[in-house]
């Protein structure tokens, strides 16, 4: 079945709350024409009282994403909007319908059929790229190879390239 997707932006800081709260409001059928709303998020390593705890964080703070069965018109638009909490749509008078190639990208869902990991995709054969995680946390090397989830990285340990293999979660890009 083909869906549309569309994007709203809500208060800061309150995603994960205000979905919880729409996708109630559509399971009592107050809200129509919607079948549920998303807050994208990842997991991530975060230090906390000198212990490392694994913690989900919300991606794009300040939006939800919403899935309708139809392409919405204007009145029905207009009426998404008016519910409470919801500061605007993207787009101009009428929010933009999301492409699908983007849903693939922005959406990490169980139901979507196909999903495209960005981090797997940013992280190319020569890129340079800072450990972030791991004993050699600070470190920054260059991806010598990318099999799946892991990434083998030429670090230089005491002068000497050393080959060390992470997995994704374990670096990001250097800007």
């Amino acid at each position: 079945m083909n869906t549309f997707w569309y994007v709203i932006k809500v208060l800061p800081g309150k995603e994960r709350q205000l979905n919880e709260q729409y996708n109630m409001q559509i399971s009592l059928g107050n809200i129509k024409n919607i079948k549920r709303f998303i807050c994208p998020t990842e997991t991530e390593f975060v230090m906390v009282k000198e212990k490392k705890v694994l913690r989900e964080k919300v991606i794009y703070g300040g939006y939800l994403y919403f899935e309708a069965n139809k392409e919405m018109n204007e009145d029905e638009l207009k009426e998404i909007s008016s519910i409470p909490n919801i500061m605007g749509m993207m787009g101009d008078k009428k929010p933009l319908l999301l492409r699908k190639s983007d849903v693939e990208k922005i959406i990490k869902d169980d139901l979507l059929e196909e999903h495209k990991n960005n981090k797997k995709m940013s992280v190319n054969i020569g890129s340079s790229v800072t450990i972030c995680d791991g004993p050699f946390s600070g470190f920054i090397g260059t991806v010598s190879s990318v099999e799946n989830d892991k990434v083998d990285v030429d670090v230089k340990i005491f002068g000497r390239t050393t080959p060390v293999t992470l997995s994704v979660n374990q670096i990001k890009n250097q800007n």
